[in-house]
């Protein structure tokens, strides 16, 4: 007698049920033009928030310092950070750590903080390097490094980073605008910051941001309390 072949069962449903394949494929483009209206008001919302970060204030110090450093050249501690106003470790290190070791250290002499360049996220970053060194020769370098810092991620860098948005930040912090602006558009500190993106290079800088503390080189946006126990042991073995 032929063995009777039992068909699977999954087989069978789709051949005696029809209709809810039917019904589902009815309903996919509802489902589809939701999940796309959900992503286009998520992207709005992003563009927005992106907008709103950019024009936010920032609170700057209005302190007028020489060049690019804090501190007297002869402390005990120096520290050179290699930095770039695109990377996000050099954000984090500025608006967190950074503060908090000028805050603990600048007015006892005891350090001196100096700001280079090694640029990783290409002419834009550049730009904005340039434009923080003409804000240094008005001796406000660091305000306006505050602000470069403060909107780095807020939008597509060419953007954050245009002439335009460059020279904008500077009216914001009420620089000299026709000095400032003819330092800007001119490129005056691009060799500078190639210059000193050549020295780290040499130093053998590769990642930003990169210290040297008193030559011992340190990669990363060390945390605060490590930063400072570095800076500790060094004033230590100094006697200081």
């Amino acid at each position: 007698m032929p063995k009777r072949v039992q068909m699977p069962k999954s087989v069978g449903a789709t051949v005696a049920r029809p209709r809810p394949a039917a019904r589902k494929q009815a309903g996919s483009p509802v489902v589809l033009w939701a999940v796309i209206g959900a992503v286009v008001l998520i992207l709005v919302a992003v563009i927005l928030l992106q907008m709103q970060a950019m024009n936010r204030p920032v609170q700057t110090s209005g302190v007028i310092s020489a060049g690019m450093g804090w501190g007297p050249e002869d402390a005990p501690v120096k520290i050179i950070e290699y930095s770039d106003f695109g990377c996000t470790y050099c954000r984090l290190f500025a608006l967190t750590a950074g503060k908090l070791l000028r805050q603990e250290y600048e007015a006892t002499g005891k350090v001196r903080f100096e700001y280079r360049s090694f640029i990783i996220e290409g002419a834009s970053t550049r730009e904005a390097a340039n434009a923080a060194y003409c804000a240094a020769d008005q001796g406000r370098f660091w305000d306006y490094a505050e602000v470069l810092f403060n909107r780095s991620g807020t939008g597509p860098v060419q953007t954050v980073f245009s002439r335009a948005a460059l020279k904008d930040y500077g009216t914001q912090i009420g620089l000299d605008m026709g000095k400032f602006g003819r330092c800007v558009e001119s490129g005056q500190f691009i060799p500078e910051v190639q210059n000193q993106h050549a020295e780290a290079a040499r130093l053998g800088v590769q990642a930003t941001p990169t210290f040297f503390i008193n030559g011992s080189k340190v990669e990363g946006a060390v945390p605060y309390e490590e930063f400072k126990a570095m800076i500790e042991a060094v004033l230590r073995s100094a006697g200081s």
